[in-house]
């Protein structure tokens, strides 16, 4: 889980742009990949602090730090489309970073679209189990990509 952490892919893959805009008397500084925000804050130095900080995360390492998705189901989608499930086994493999903006929990992962080449858009969704019926996806019509499984 480590050696993904300490790759910062963000720098070459997907930049964070910074984006600022005045709020009455305060300045936002917002970090955005591709138009989504990654964070956000009114002070330029802790702007500058958190992007020093900002690394993809483990996927495992990020549901287990999330206690209110479980049991979770992860799923790589594209829009309104389901292209595939990754199993828990498989979680250590992908790295992530969480979009703030779009329906939680959508992540970012440079694997996730690696592996679905011809959706660009394809991301991870993170739900409770319970909730998976309530994200009314559809099968993609043309899914391609490998079948998701662990070797041992």
């Amino acid at each position: 889980m480590d050696a993904i952490e300490r790759i910062n892919w963000l720098a070459h893959r997907w930049p964070i742009k910074k984006r600022t805009f005045p709020y009455g008397r305060w300045t936002f500084h917002i970090g955005e990949i591709d138009g989504d925000r990654v964070f956000q804050t009114d002070s330029a130095e802790e702007y500058d602090r958190l992007m020093q900080q900002q690394r993809p995360i483990c996927l495992a390492r990020f549901i287990a730090g999330q206690k209110r998705l479980h049991p979770a189901v992860v799923l790589v989608v594209a829009d309104t489309y389901r292209l595939g499930r990754i199993p828990p086994e498989l979680w250590c493999g992908y790295d992530a970073v969480h979009l703030i903006d779009l329906p939680p929990v959508t992540l970012i992962s440079a694997k996730a679209r690696a592996i679905f080449p011809d959706w660009p858009q394809a991301m991870i969704r993170v739900v409770r189990q319970d909730g998976l019926g309530a994200l009314n996806l559809s099968a993609a019509p043309d899914a391609r990509g490998p079948r998701l499984r662990a070797v041992a």
